[in-house]
């Protein structure tokens, strides 16, 4: 990638098996010829306020961040100018697919995983999902460098999207090509549709959604993962690819 500095960066929890962990990363290396940097990331913090951190320690504090930490300075660690970012339950199926969302990157573009925060009324916005996106840091700091953390009127990320729009800078969307099964409940929810829905009109997605364009799939999100069971649906796919 000449004097490009990509990186990817992936964040879990405790309540996340190594499993998880060692087979996304195996994954990642299959379909990463150009090596670049993959950080995974073991964190006690939410996963919108674990992103910003990462961009402080690449030299882009965000203001919510600066607040929280209260004038305790965050060193800088990373020097790269774009970062693919990859929920750990979420995987490339294609070399392309990596290349892919840096080439738009690189190109002033916000690309991601189609995505809708459907408990949030916000006029069916669909955005750019942590499950797979990617983000240069020069456009990173043209958006005015937003906060990861969900917002009132989004989730994890959205604000991205809000922001890219508002400037006129152009959001890719990657749309969901299937999925395996319907969305389950937490026990404090009611009863789950058998799909997520998108904005009218658009494609609908569940547990285990393949996400891809009219050249094929790209990647793969479980969805859930703290759910039973879906951990080990995860490693499935995971080691299907890996034999492929």
């Amino acid at each position: 990638m000449d004097k490009r500095k990509p990186a990817i960066i992936s964040f879990f929890m405790d309540n996340i098996d190594m499993k998880t962990v060692g087979l996304q990363k195996s994954v990642v290396e299959k379909y990463n010829k150009n090596k670049i940097p993959h950080y995974i990331m073991k964190v006690s913090m939410p996963h919108g306020i674990a992103i910003d951190y990462w961009w402080a320690q690449n030299g882009c504090l965000t203001k919510k961040l600066a607040e929280a930490a209260k004038g305790q300075e965050i060193p800088i660690a990373f020097d790269h100018d774009a970062v693919l970012i990859l929920d750990i339950d979420a995987i490339p199926l294609s070399e392309r697919a990596i290349d892919l969302f840096f080439e738009k990157a690189y190109a002033g573009r916000l690309i991601g995983n189609a995505q809708r925060t459907n408990h949030i009324e916000n006029n069916q916005h669909v955005f750019a999902a942590p499950s797979a996106s990617c983000i240069s840091k020069e456009t990173y700091e043209k958006i005015g460098m937003p906060s990861a953390y969900e917002s009132q009127r989004g989730d994890v990320l959205e604000e991205y999207t809000w922001n890219a729009e508002r400037l006129g800078i152009s959001v890719d969307l990657i749309l969901p090509l299937r999925y395996n099964d319907s969305p389950k409940r937490y026990e404090w929810e009611g009863d789950q549709p058998p799909y997520w829905a998108l904005a009218d009109g658009m494609p609908v997605y569940g547990m285990g959604t393949t996400y891809g364009d009219e050249e094929g799939d790209l990647f793969y999100h479980q969805f859930q993962i703290r759910m039973e069971g879906q951990e080990e649906k995860f490693w499935a796919e995971c080691e299907k690819k890996l034999v492929e």
